[in-house]
């Protein structure tokens, strides 16, 4: 091997070391801050921040996902990363000081990928569970909200569970054109609760 090409080898490796011992706890900083520090953001959004009553209850390593798999047997559990692969968590907050004899904000959910690629790190979705105790037979008890930070903190209306003990979807296709409808129909139900 040349003295040239030597040369370039070595720079080559030095540059590979210096990225990863920066790459690493710049990773770990940046999913460290999607909670507290996007407060901002979250008001923008018209999302409720995280304030002093949220308690970060676990953050929690989710499998991979690579598509759809229609064999149950073959469900990936979260240990199977691929090496340098982008590892999908979740972060699972509560609301410690709530009313529950009227309508309540219960829980978040803020998930995000980590990669040591450092412009790969990013916040994904944003799930929002509201709760109302007072809900009549056929009303809403409980809805859950979900917001795309990629598309700009879209929000659609995710879940949401009858008194009557009866689970649908407020919005099964998710496409693009329903978005804003579902948008309107989430607020309109959270002002009737007074969380809006």
């Amino acid at each position: 091997m040349n003295k040239k090409i030597r040369n370039i080898v070595y720079l080559t490796l030095g540059l590979i070391i210096a990225y990863s011992v920066l790459a690493i706890p710049i990773s770990n900083n940046l999913s460290n801050k999607y909670d507290v520090e996007l407060n901002r953001k979250r008001i923008e959004y018209g999302l409720k921040p995280i304030t002093e009553s949220w308690k970060l209850d676990s953050i929690v390593l989710q499998s991979p996902v690579r598509g759809m798999n229609g064999f149950p047997s073959e469900i990936i559990d979260t240990t199977s990363y691929r090496f340098l692969e982008n590892k999908w968590y979740c972060q699972y907050w509560s609301n410690k000081k709530v009313d529950k004899t009227k309508p309540y904000h219960k829980s978040k959910k803020i998930c995000f990928t980590k990669s040591f690629w450092v412009w790969q790190n990013r916040m994904d979705f944003e799930y929002n569970t509201f709760i109302n105790p007072n809900a009549d037979f056929a009303d809403y008890e409980a809805l859950e909200t979900t917001t795309h930070w990629n598309m700009n903190g879209e929000t659609y209306g995710h879940h949401a569970h009858m008194k009557d003990g009866e689970d649908l979807l407020v919005n099964f296709d998710v496409n693009q054109s329903m978005l804003g409808f579902e948008k309107e129909k989430i607020d309109k139900i959270l002002k009737k609760w007074n969380l809006k």
